[in-house]
């Protein structure tokens, strides 16, 4: 690498960061969240798109809930994405990570459960 490159990093699509507390959600903790806007947009951009975690397993039989498994993207415990959560958030309210990335199979359904959860994909 030369001296006159420079190495900027932005949250990538697929990684796990932990994020303050979502109050926009009435959210009072900081939590787990995978980023699902694109690269090129994260880039370009002061803020990204997540969908949050939450380890209360309950309601997952909706939908827009998708089970991810602990040891997944760095997750400590089984976790459900909650894609009804879809929230637009400055990459300073990312305190840490990432923790790893998610696999594109988990990516994809959690980007399913948006489209149903935004009524673009019918179930």
């Amino acid at each position: 690498m030369d001296s006159n490159s420079i190495i900027t990093t932005y949250p990538r699509q697929g990684e796990i960061y932990l994020s303050r507390a979502l109050r926009q959600l009435g959210d009072t903790k900081k939590r787990p969240v995978v980023v699902v806007s694109p690269d090129i947009r994260n880039e370009f951009s002061d803020s990204v798109i997540v969908v949050p975690f939450t380890s209360n397993l309950a309601g997952v039989e909706n939908p827009t809930r998708i089970l991810i498994p602990a040891g997944e993207g760095g997750l400590q415990a089984d976790s459900l994405a909650v894609c009804e959560n879809v929230s637009a958030l400055r990459q300073t309210y990312l305190e840490q990570g990432p923790y790893g990335e998610i696999s594109a199979d988990f990516l994809g359904r959690i980007q399913r459960g948006v489209q149903v959860a935004i009524g673009i994909y019918a179930l």
